[in-house]
């Protein structure tokens, strides 16, 4: 799950949420749109306060440059 459905299907507002872990609405904004990504200690605010519904390790996946080759050979 995305932190934009997150919010969506948790009925929580950016503003909330951006409270819950410390940043401005403005990043949340930013984050839920893909526009920007979070830091290592960020992410893992973010999945404290989602409860593990958005995992620290899929804004790290995400945010790899896809080189053709897997990563475990």
């Amino acid at each position: 799950m995305n932190l934009s459905e997150y919010l969506s299907k948790a009925g929580v507002t950016q503003s909330e949420f951006a409270a819950r872990v410390g940043v401005t609405q403005g990043v949340i904004s930013r984050l839920s749109s893909g526009h920007s990504l979070p830091g290592l200690a960020l992410a893992v605010r973010i999945e404290n306060a989602t409860n593990g519904s958005v995992k620290a390790q899929n804004w790290v996946r995400n945010s790899l440059p896809d080189t053709g080759k897997d990563a475990a050979a």
